[in-house]
């Protein structure tokens, strides 16, 4: 190739006129260039023998290149478009961007508060795992996709990409609901990086429409009879893996429902008899210290103190205050959960009550739920919906959604 120095506005003597100096093409030129898509494109140089590949970066405008390792046209295609996809599924492993502003810097700043209000009590070792299983998820988890993007580069439609590929790395869609924790995940994170001014607003989260299940319950008849299939196990001396079952579990189960506690490792089994106060009306005020909505007060039913009155008879050698209210022998918490969770099943199973109608297994939840419908459907409509859903620790938009979905029209 040739490329003449003389400037043509200049007039020159004839010597010079024809000056030229000759230069060989330069070893990185490129000297052939394929399309194979937007964005996306082969090149060979005059230095290499390969293929390179060349891959647009669309938030940046800038370029990924690489070699293919093929000197054959059609090979190299193959291994580019392999790349392409490596590329949309894995950014972060071709978009390296400068610390202070990378999206896993309040990624890390979530978990270390997250980290702080469970060690404090404010939440619950859950509420940190549970994200930490998404945002850590070794294919696609969102650090891995997102990690090294500048955070305030990541908009509506980078995430949708993400939520393609949860889709398009599995054999059947990922549920909505699952979706929605990602998005809550995400949202999470651009509120801490808002509070450092790392970016001017939180981008919109795209939610998606979620089925709802309404939760599996009892009916009157079914949960009468429940109650009698308990009596009658106690009466037989039958044993779940190594415990009997005794009336402690049937008033565990009349608590339960009369309170409309969780029988959870934060609820039920982590109240202690010092949370327990009595009221003359025959109810009793539990404090539930750290449930899943945090601190509250639970009211029972009139019948709440005569229930407790009774088991604390039955665990008379441990009532004392610092003592559980369920199983106190048992130190280990989710264990005792298991255990009274094992004789529920078992009572069911035996006596042809596991599934409800609809053929969709019943837990020990299911107890709450019942209670929840029960206490709204005998009311004649006279109870506040709000002091239930916030005596019950949840809200009026859930007990709308799931625990009366079911719920049959009262004949008041």
């Amino acid at each position: 190739m040739s490329v003449c120095l003389l400037d043509p506005r200049k007039k020159l003597s004839h010597t010079f006129t024809h000056l030229c100096y000759s230069f060989p093409m330069s070893r990185n030129q490129v000297k052939e260039t394929v399309k194979l898509q937007r964005g996306l494109h082969l090149y060979k140089t005059g230095q290499s023998k390969y293929w390179y590949v060349r891959i647009l970066i669309p938030r940046t405008e800038k370029f990924i290149r690489k070699s293919t390792k093929e000197t054959n046209r059609i090979d190299a295609g193959k291994v580019a478009y392999e790349l392409f996809q490596d590329f949309m599924t894995k950014p972060s492993k071709y978009s390296k961007v400068a610390a202070p502003n990378s999206f896993k810097v309040y990624v890390e700043k979530l978990i270390d508060k997250q980290r702080r209000d469970v060690e404090t009590g404010a939440k619950s070792p859950r509420y940190l795992k549970d994200d930490l299983k998404i945002i850590n998820r070794e294919d696609d988890g969102i650090l891995t996709y997102f990690g090294d993007y500048p955070v305030d580069d990541i908009a509506t439609s980078s995430m949708r990409n993400y939520f393609n590929l949860l889709d398009d790395n599995r054999e059947s869609p990922l549920a909505a609901s699952t979706k929605n924790k990602h998005g809550v995940i995400l949202s999470k994170i651009f509120k801490v990086a808002a509070e450092y001014d790392a970016i001017k607003q939180i981008p919109v989260i795209p939610i998606f429409s979620v089925k709802d299940n309404p939760r599996v319950t009892f009916e009157e008849n079914e949960y009468k009879e429940f109650l009698s299939s308990i009596k009658k196990c106690t009466k037989k001396g039958d044993v779940v893996r190594g415990h009997k079952i005794t009336d402690e579990f049937y008033y565990f189960v009349c608590i339960i429902v009369h309170s409309y506690l969780r029988p959870t490792d934060r609820e039920a089994f982590a109240l202690r008899h010092k949370d327990i106060s009595s009221n003359d009306d025959g109810t009793i005020n539990l404090r539930v210290t750290k449930g899943k909505t945090g601190f509250r007060h639970s009211f029972s039913t009139e019948l709440g103190l005569d229930f407790y009155n009774h088991l604390k008879r039955i665990n008379c050698d441990y009532s004392k205050p610092d003592n559980f209210l369920f199983l106190p022998k048992m130190e280990n918490r989710t264990h005792a959960n298991r255990t009274f969770q094992r004789m529920f099943n078992y009572v069911l199973e035996t006596h042809n009550l596991k599934l409800d109608k609809d053929g969709q297994p019943r837990t020990t939840y299911s107890l709450r739920h019942y209670a929840l419908q029960t206490r709204l459907n005998k009311s004649g409509g006279k109870v506040n919906i709000y002091d239930l859903a916030r005596n019950a620790g949840t809200s009026v938009n859930q007990l709308e959604r799931f625990y009366l979905k079911r719920m049959k029209v009262s004949k008041k």
